[in-house]
Order: structure tokens, then C-alpha cells, then sequence
């Protein structure tokens, strides 16, 4: 293989998408450049006043089946494929008439757009490309003398580097790029199709849940640094998930780049307002989020109230913290937040007065943000040594948990009203979680005390959970328990008993449940099981 520099003297071009092609064209002929191309690309540089090249003229037949058979040739792909610096290859391709084509630029049919658009199966078909990937992967293969554009983000760097000939480096970083789009296309095309058209068998034996088979990512941006500043990281987005209008895809309004922490806790914050909004029709929810942890989280009838108690609810841990709202910000709460120290702000929307009030706090980034989606079904991706972990989202929201009384006690009323609101809270704190959730006297319902992220239960509730409440010199038979797990023994009941827990909500399932159930009866604790867990490891 020579690495060498080598002219261009004709280029092939068939697009779909034309934006920026007359700039890339306007070079090519400055440099003598034959061009050479197909159907609605050839009338579309015609008429730009260039001279173009019939692709037919090269293979001998016409444009046949409304366009499905334009560059599929033997003299189109050899012209790719012969090695410019092989004898035998070179000799060949005298003989048999071919001449080299130097350039390829082209861009595949949106099928992407196509899927988006939840276009009919005719369309969707009609959208997969078959001579684009042909000849892009032909003149990719042969980049030794081939150069090959396989996207408009290639062209400045094509125009910036390109006087009549491009260099070995550049044409093999084109190919690269070419080989890695392709790849991604081609995933997606069978993605969506066995998730339309599968056989039910195949579907549910793919490698990631939601019917796909295959991952496919785009890189969306580089961060400055991972969890500590000797880490490298990088953000990437999905290409191929039944989300659509995930956080990745907000708007960001101001501030400094996202960290990759700061993405994190972001979305934590953004997934637990919108399960608990969800559950809390009319209601304004905000959440705070500390190493993706809630350590604030509260419903009440207006924004400022939510936020109000939401950030007393730890409001040291509040401190730095990223913040979610189910609402738009108004102009009180964005003054609130402007008294203190914040991370980040997600919300769907903010009025003027607030974001003239942000714009005097220019570190802390605003993202504008719709609610996530109910059963959004999304993938949740985690890696290993060597590997990854795929499983679906814990969609559950709380109010679909099937309660079952199971002590002589019966729960009171106004402590069912917590139920769903605690449920999720706790399923949001990183096991062993323990949540405390009360009602204050205008029928606030936050967030009281939490225990999270320990090995021993116990110490969640004891130690964590136990403190932070009683700082808020709440009664604690007021408060709700809820545990993201089952209680293996009756230990954890009789601290509930010590500290002054009277209801409890678990999901149950453990060996020794009915010793559990014999302990809360002797101390008079109501407790009801939902029969499903929500851990978060």
C-alpha cells in the first residue's frame, strides 16, 4: 500500500441530502474534477450550470425501477476497487476499459427519518439504501487511492485540506468514518425491522430489551473529564431506542459544560420528577439531587411551596445540589435559587423573569426539558469488565403496586395518601434504601429522611434515615417507612418500634415474612407488602 498524495481527477456523486453540496462542488471544478452522477443529483448540479457526467454513460444501461438500479455496475465498483498501485490490477483495468474514479461523496437514504416518522412499511422499505453503501464501502475498502465523503460534516475538513489532491492520512480517516456510518445504518435498519416484522421467538431472545438486537451510538460530545479529573469521558446518544425525547436531547440554556457527574445527577433528578408528577396530577413537584441521590423531594399546590421544602429537606446536601421541576420556573423561585449554591436547573421551561435572574449566575446550567414519557421503556446501560448489562428501565410508578395489608393493624388513611409518593421516592435512593415521608399541616408531601447506598439495612434506617428525621422535630409515627426491599428479619422492626415507625410499606418476599409480620402485630405497626422490589444498584 503507497501512502501517498494522489490527485483527484473524477468523483462520483449521488446524495440524498444536497445541503452544502454546491460550496463542495465549486472546488471540485476550480480544480478540473470530472463529475460524474444519478438521477435527481445530476439534474440538481445541471442546473447549477455544471457539466455532469451521466452515470450511465459508465455502465452501459439506464436508470431502471423508478431508481433502484442506478450504480450497482461492474464498471462503476471496478472503477472503485483496482488498486492504483498493482500491476496485475492495473493492466486488468485497461483492458477491460475501466477508468478510476478517484472521489465518492454520498449520503444515505434517511431511513432514520423514515423511523421517526413511524413511516409504513412501503416507505420505511423504500428508505433502505442499496448502491450508497455499494459504492461507499468499495471506495472506503480501496482508501489507498480512493477518497470518500460519506457525510456533510466531512466537507470543511475535505475543502480545508483538498488543492487538486488529499493526502493518504485524510483519506484513510474518511474511510474510517465511512465504515463506522455504515455500520450504524445497517443497525438501525435491522433493528427496526425486527421490531416491527420479527417473529415473536426472535424478538424476545435479542440482546437488548425493547426488540433490539444490536446497540447502535453516536458521539454526541466529549466532557471535560469523567467522575475525577484524571478520567477521560465522553457523551454518546442512542441512535437506536424507543426514546425520543430523552434528556440527551434537551435544550440547554446557559451555563458551563455539563461534567459527567453533572449529567448523572441530572438525570436522575429529571427521571424521579417525572414519575412522581405523573402520580400527582395538578400538584408541582421539585427534587434534589445529590450524587444521584434525592436528598430533597416534595408535592404541593404551588412551585415556590415544592421547592421551598424540597431543599429544607437536607439542606446542607442541598447545597451544590441539581435541581428538577416538574413546571416552568418562575421568576420567586429563580430568585430562591439565585440566593444559593446550584448545579444545575431542568425544568420544561422558564419564564423571562427567570432567566434574567439565571443570566446573573452564568455558572449554573439551565436545561429546558419536557417530562420523561410515561412507560418510556428506555435501556439502562452498564458496564463491566469486558462487557455490558443490559436491562429495561424500572417503569413502575407506583400506583399500579398491588398492596396487600398483611398485620392486624390496619393503615390509616392519611397514610395510604403517602404510599405511591414514598414508593417512589425510595425506588430512586441507591439500595439499601429507606425512605421517611410525611404530610405537613397544609398537605405538603415531601421527602423527610432517607438511608441509602448502605451494605446493612439497619444502618439506612438507624443511622441515616432516623437522624435526618428527627432533626425536623417531626413525630415519627407521622412518617411513612418505605424500604426498597424486603426485611429479612424482625431486627429492622423493632428499631421501627424503638424510634416510633408506625406504618411501613415493603415489598415482602422474604423467608422469614411471617416472623416480620409477627413482629410489627406485637408492637401495633400497620404494614402492607407491594410484591415488587425496586432496588438501584
Amino acid at each position: 500500500m503507497e501512502q501517498v498524495t494522489r490527485q483527484i481527477k473524477r468523483a462520483l456523486i449521488s446524495v440524498t441530502d444536497k445541503t452544502h453540496l454546491d460550496t463542495l462542488v465549486k472546488k471540485l471544478s476550480q480544480c478540473n474534477v470530472e463529475l460524474i452522477s444519478t438521477g435527481g443529483t445530476k439534474t440538481y448540479l445541471e442546473n447549477l450550470g455544471y457539466k455532469v457526467t451521466s452515470i450511465s454513460k459508465l455502465t452501459g444501461n439506464p436508470e431502471a425501477f423508478g431508481g433502484r438500479m442506478k450504480s450497482i455496475s461492474f464498471a462503476v465498483t471496478s472503477a472503485l476497487l483496482f488498486r492504483r498501485y498493482n500491476e496485475s490490477d492495473l493492466i486488468e483495468a485497461k483492458e477491460l476499459n475501466i477508468e478510476p474514479i478517484d472521489l465518492v461523496i454520498c449520503n444515505l437514504y434517511p431511513f432514520s427519518k423514515a423511523v421517526s416518522s413511524n413511516a409504513s412499511e412501503v416507505e420505511l422499505i423504500e428508505n433502505i439504501d442499496i448502491g450508497g453503501p455499494l459504492m461507499l464501502r468499495a471506495a472506503a475498502k480501496n482508501y489507498e487511492s480512493v477518497t470518500v465523503l460519506s457525510s456533510i460534516e466531512d466537507y470543511d475538513n475535505f475543502l480545508s485540506n483538498f488543492d487538486g489532491s488529499i493526502s493518504f492520512s485524510h483519506r484513510r480517516d474518511y474511510a474510517v468514518k465511512t465504515f463506522d456510518r455504515i455500520a450504524q445504518y445497517d443497525v438501525m435498519i435491522a433493528n427496526e425491522l425486527t421490531s416491527r416484522f420479527g417473529q415473536k421467538e426472535y424478538r424476545e431472545n435479542s440482546l437488548s430489551v425493547e426488540n433490539k438486537k444490536w446497540l447502535s451510538i453516536e458521539s454526541k460530545d466529549s466532557l471535560r473529564y469523567g467522575e475525577n479529573p484524571h478520567q477521560k469521558a465522553h457523551l454518546y446518544q442512542f441512535n437506536n431506542t424507543a426514546s425520543k425525547t430523552g434528556l440527551i436531547q434537551a435544550e440547554i440554556i446557559q451555563g458551563k459544560e455539563l461534567s459527567y457527574n453533572n449529567w448523572i445527577d441530572a438525570d436522575s433528578a429529571w427521571r424521579i420528577v417525572s414519575d412522581v408528577a405523573y402520580t400527582s396530577t395538578g400538584l408541582f413537584v421539585t427534587a434534589v439531587i445529590k450524587h444521584a441521590n434525592p436528598c430533597g423531594l416534595c408535592v404541593a399546590p404551588s412551585l415556590f411551596q415544592s421547592l421551598v421544602e424540597a431543599w429544607n429537606g437536607d439542606s446542607v446536601s442541598s447545597f451544590g445540589g441539581v435541581l428538577a421541576f416538574s413546571s416552568e420556573v418562575d421568576g420567586q423561585s429563580a430568585q430562591f435559587l439565585c440566593e444559593k449554591f446550584v448545579e444545575v436547573v431542568i425544568a420544561p421551561g422558564f419564564s423571562d423573569e427567570a432567566l434574567k435572574l439565571f443570566a446573573k449566575k452564568k455558572n449554573v446550567r439551565l436545561i429546558n426539558s419536557a417530562l420523561r414519557s410515561k412507560q418510556e421503556k428506555e435501556i439502562i446501560v452498564k458496564s463491566i469488565s469486558g462487557g455490558l448489562l443490559i436491562q429495561e428501565e424500572d417503569d413502575s410508578l407506583g400506583v399500579s403496586e398491588d398492596l396487600r395489608l398483611v398485620t392486624k393493624n390496619r393503615m390509616s388513611s392519611e397514610m395510604l395518601d403517602l404510599v405511591d409518593f414514598g414508593i417512589l421516592a425510595c425506588k430512586h435512593l441507591k439500595s439499601n434504601g429507606i425512605a421517611l415521608v410525611g404530610k405537613n399541616s397544609e398537605g405538603h408531601i415531601s421527602l423527610v429522611g432517607t438511608g441509602m447506598g448502605q451494605p446493612n439495612r439497619l444502618d439506612s434506617l438507624r443511622l441515616l434515615a432516623k437522624v435526618r428525621a428527627e432533626k425536623k422535630n417531626i413525630e415519627m409515627n407521622k412518617l411513612l417507612l418505605v424500604s426498597d426491599a424486603f426485611f429479612p428479619f424482625a431486627d429492622s422492626i423493632e428499631v421501627c418500634h424503638e424510634i416510633g415507625i408506625s406504618s411501613i410499606v415493603q415489598p415482602g418476599g422474604s423467608i422469614r415474612d411471617d416472623e416480620v409480620i409477627n413482629a410489627c402485630d406485637q408492637y401495633n405497626i400497620a404494614m402492607v407488602m407491594t410484591g415488587k422490589r425496586h432496588f438501584r444498584h
